[in-house]
């Protein structure tokens, strides 16, 4: 029987059974391809469905990609944007210039990084499918995560990552680069290893990774800035006071990691609380310095928005697509409403100023920025944070005085392995940006870097670009509401409302079942 259009399989269904090998689950999944590389037909692949930039679709039964992969021909059945039949069924031919996402269904593993197929395993075996289970609004995810040899957890503690790459990225459309700071220094001509994974129930299209080196003057840092430059500093100053809405949070901004954070409001998620911060009078260029990483409020809301969408999610990713950049943003619109950590400074009794956000997405590894400005000195420096509740953990805040911006050697690695084995398809790629290495749960590569000789220890940053798509839960699709999907995008102010005694119910429990669910092989 021919599939109907409008309920063409776009969400990752996941069933589960009892077996005597313990729990496991099977994933049937829509592949999300690349207009522009062959997709291959097998018998465990069905039809082919064609979304155009136009909004129209094409359903083939079978199809080829011309040698030069500028045009798609075959068998199959042309709707349109209300997805009616657009005249019979016969033979088919676009050009890939106008084809927003390509989508094939799979019950089976099929993949190829070398063809750039954006697929996902069959079956997951571990607990962290039992997690995912268990409390799916909680799964691990957010992008790829990077791991520094000789710089995991302390003795006894899990080993955690040190970066995570464009987490925004939830599409093609949303690709971008993303520069961390790793918070190491390695002495020049040394080699580092990272280790880039998948953890979580996603595929990972990564465009680039790159090593980011920079000397640091003694006793001092390089800092990243949210002018996208960067700024060595002789040291870093701590605050004299912190109040917050719960009063001295001195104490709790030296905890390290987990530092500050608070709860969410039960009855908008976007409210948002001051933290207000002193420090001794600085001169000159100046700079408040940032450690935080977000919590899991985003993640959250990012899954329910999903599940929302629920079996429309591969017509909607082809949405974005047809939108570009802007339709990506308003897709987003959750987010920008909660936004980012903004920061005003002010000296002795002058007015606030304010110097810029601090906005690093994701839950999984905390990032470092400065926010440079020109103090006058002579008074006591006044700090003001703005932020939505319950959005962020703050690990520090710091003063810096800049000095003069510096350019960091940008290095490729000299080596990639994957399960212990060199591939250098895999090292070019990353190298050179010139399409995506495709990655599934439980895939690792290990990079390695050489830096260049440096009398100083070397500051070190991690590049990355590329995208990401999120697998759909069966669980969520329970809560599949198109009118809520609408709400979403059209008022999203409104669904922070709605959404908050949803979140507030699930928050105490949120992190630990998180970090349960990481996927390793």
């Amino acid at each position: 029987m021919r599939e109907r259009p409008g309920r063409l399989p776009a969400a990752i269904l996941l069933g589960l059974w009892a077996g005597q090998a313990g729990c496991t689950i099977t994933v049937y999944t829509p592949e999300l391809h690349e207009p522009t590389v062959p997709v291959a037909q097998t018998k465990d692949r069905g039809q082919l469905k064609v979304h155009l930039s136009s909004g129209e679709l094409i359903v083939l039964d079978d199809w080829k990609l011309s040698p030069d992969g500028s045009r798609l021909s075959g068998t199959g059945q042309v709707y349109t944007v209300a997805r009616e039949p657009k005249g019979g069924p016969g033979r088919q031919d676009v050009s890939t210039a106008d084809v927003a996402v390509l989508e094939t269904t799979s019950s089976k593993s099929m993949f190829s990084a070398g063809m750039g197929v954006m697929a996902t395993t069959t079956v997951l075996l571990g607990a962290a499918t039992v997690a995912c289970v268990a409390s799916p609004k909680s799964c691990f995810g957010s992008c790829p995560t990077f791991y520094v040899d000789g710089a995991g957890g302390r003795p006894g503690e899990p080993e955690r990552p040190q970066a995570e790459g464009f987490s925004a990225s939830i599409a093609r459309v949303l690709e971008a680069r993303d520069v961390d700071a790793l918070g190491l220094a390695r002495p020049g001509g040394a080699q580092v290893g990272i280790t880039m994974r998948n953890e979580a129930l996603e595929t990972h299209a990564v465009r680039r990774v790159l090593l980011l080196a920079a000397p640091r003057p003694p006793g001092g840092r390089v800092l990243a800035g949210a002018d996208d430059r960067f700024y060595p500093t002789p040291a870093l100053v701590p605050p004299l006071s912190c109040r917050a809405p719960e009063g001295d949070c001195l104490a709790a901004l030296r905890a390290g990691e987990h530092g500050r954070s608070s709860s969410a409001d039960p009855s908008d998620l976007a409210t948002r609380e001051e933290i207000e911060l002193a420090f001794p009078a600085a001169r000159g260029r100046s700079g408040v310095v940032i450690a935080a990483r977000q919590t899991l409020l985003s993640t959250f809301l990012f899954y329910q928005s999903m599940a929302y969408v629920g079996r429309g999610a591969g017509e909607f990713l082809a949405s974005l697509e047809r939108g570009g950049p802007e339709a990506g943003r308003r897709a987003m619109g959750m987010a920008r409403l909660l936004g980012g950590i903004d920061v005003e400074v002010a000296e002795g009794g002058s007015p606030w100023r304010a110097i810029g956000s601090f906005d690093e997405p994701g839950p999984i590894a905390g990032d470092t920025r400065v926010l440079p400005f020109e103090a006058t000195g002579g008074e006591p420096l006044r700090v003001r944070l703005r932020l939505a509740k319950g959005h962020w953990r703050l690990g520090s805040i710091a003063l810096a005085r800049l000095g003069d911006p510096v350019t960091p050697s940008r290095l490729a690695a000299e080596r990639v392995e994957r399960d212990g084995r060199p591939d250098e398809p895999a090292r070019r790629q990353l190298a050179t940006g010139g399409g995506h290495l495709v990655t599934h749960p439980g895939d690792a590569y290990r990079l390695v870097f050489r830096l260049p000789p440096s009398a100083a220890p070397l500051e070190l940053f991690l590049e990355s670009e590329g995208y990401y798509y999120e697998w759909m839960r069966h669980e969520w699709l329970a809560d599949e509401d198109p009118r809520m999907a609408a709400l979403v995008l059209a008022d999203p102010a409104e669904a922070l409302r709605r959404l908050a005694p949803v979140y507030k119910a699930r928050e105490p429990e949120m992190e630990q079942a998180f970090w349960a669910s990481r996927f390793r092989k």
